[in-house]
């Protein structure tokens, strides 16, 4: 599997992952152009959310000639991979973390900021004929051990400052939703919902082909220079020139595509399995209705949701090193959480699954993102530790905004640019360590 940290760029004209979203999506993408343009306004790296919401902006709203490379097929990397789990938040700071940082004015601020978001993706449902498959009923995080539940109740009280509709759910409340012995309390959040990843980046690439941007597939990056003012991007489809880059491509971001962001993110594996449909029976022993989303409170977190079709989607850290992403191991030992979290589909869990995937997320040193320039002419928006799928519709708007000379809200994700990872050639190691300190604690 391609390695961030390891191959100098992505090999072009790689297949879509096996995952489930590919296997049961069925939707139109617009056709990319069969030609490298020689010039560009803007060039995009990277077709995911993020760089196709701003190179929507920049042709919609700036009348732009905006350009987007994917080194594979439109939506390869994370934003065709992920749960399609819809959340107020991005990266791994709650309101809370934000009101000791900053004060209450700014956390409301980015609570104002986060609501946009959720605008922004309304926006995108509203022009998807399937409505991106919503399943509407919020998402619970949940205390998986009575030792979490004070944690967790004080991280619900500070949130009745910022999302007074999050409601509190005692042990015997979650019980009557998730039955799982993992499972002591939980916060409700109302406004978060399911969908389906590929529709998402369908509707998004179809409203930027349409505001006249051009696609281009199978163009990796493979060496990127400057004659005078002039960036030059020289690709496996030709070169092309442009003034401004924006790097888009997050977590499958290469560690030495530029020089002005190597070392300041981590690229972390998410991996997923998802079952067999489950049985009445199944389904009845577990509780969990198809309209919630799930996340527990370990440090090294599981997510779960039960699809429409009655397959229950479970997903959690995988292996780390890219060239391991597929051993079994890593498919074993999410099975090995899914019996601990559901005893009743201990059955399921000596099943084979029926689909395993894992895609590459972005994690910044202090835990979220940055929307910045990092050098002149080159923009940015990494880092969001694996909560992207709602907050990217908005930093793409950001990062248009920022490219086009706009003064950006004052929030801390656009005062300052992305800190650099100490010792980045020993970031691997570190997240092994940081790995087996929280599997330790777990115990």
């Amino acid at each position: 599997m391609y390695d961030p940290l390891v191959d100098s760029f992505p090999r072009a004209a790689q297949p879509h992952v096996r995952s489930y979203w590919q296997a049961h999506t069925q939707t139109k993408l617009p056709t990319a152009a069969n030609v490298l343009p020689e010039h560009a306004d803007i060039v995009v790296i990277g077709a995911g959310y993020t760089g196709l919401n701003a190179a929507l902006e920049l042709a919609q709203r700036f009348q732009q000639q905006v350009v987007v490379l994917d080194a594979n097929q439109l939506g390869w990397g994370c934003s065709t991979r992920n749960a399609g789990f819809a959340m107020p938040g991005t990266g791994r700071l709650g309101y809370g973390d934000w009101q000791k940082r900053c004060g209450t004015d700014v956390a409301k601020a980015i609570q104002g900021e986060y609501q946009r978001a959720f605008e922004r993706l309304e926006q995108h449902l509203a022009h998807c004929p399937e409505q991106l498959q919503v399943q509407r009923g919020g998402y619970l995080k949940i205390a998986h051990e009575p030792k979490a539940i004070e944690g967790l109740k004080a991280t619900y009280q500070v949130l009745q400052q910022f999302e007074p509709k999050t409601r509190w759910l005692d042990a015997e409340a979650i019980q009557a939703r998730v039955h799982s012995p993992q499972a002591h309390a939980a916060i409700h959040y109302p406004q978060s919902f399911g969908l389906n990843p590929v529709l998402l980046h369908a509707s998004v690439a179809r409203q930027a082909a349409a505001a006249g941007v051009t696609l281009v597939e199978n163009a990796p990056v493979q060496n990127w220079d400057m004659v005078g003012e002039q960036q030059r991007l020289h690709t496996a489809k030709g070169r092309i020139c442009t003034t401004k880059v924006i790097i888009a491509s997050n977590g499958y971001t290469p560690n030495h595509l530029h020089s002005s962001i190597h070392g300041r993110t981590l690229p972390v594996l998410s991996s997923v399995i998802v079952t067999r449909p489950l049985t009445r029976d199944e389904r009845q022993a577990i509780g969990v209705s198809t309209q919630d989303l799930v996340m527990d409170t370990r440090t090294l977190k599981y997510y779960y949701r039960l699809l429409p079709d009655g397959r229950l989607l479970f997903g959690g850290r995988g292996a780390i090193r890219g060239k391991d992403a597929h051993h079994p191991r890593y498919a074993r030992h999410l099975l090995e959480a899914l019996r601990g979290t559901f005893p009743a589909l201990r059955r399921l869990s000596q099943e084979p699954v029926d689909y395993y995937w894992s895609g590459w997320v972005s994690v910044a040193l202090d835990n979220y993102p940055r929307i910045y320039s990092p050098t002149a002419g080159v923009y940015t928006s990494m880092g969001y530790c694996g909560a992207g799928v709602t907050f990217t519709q908005i930093a793409g708007q950001r990062l248009a905004e920022l490219a086009m000379g706009e003064k950006l809200p004052e929030l801390p994700f656009y005062q300052s640019g992305l800190p650099k990872f100490p010792l980045p050639h020993l970031r691997r190691v570190g997240q092994w360590a940081f790995y087996q300190l929280a599997r330790w604690r777990s115990l």
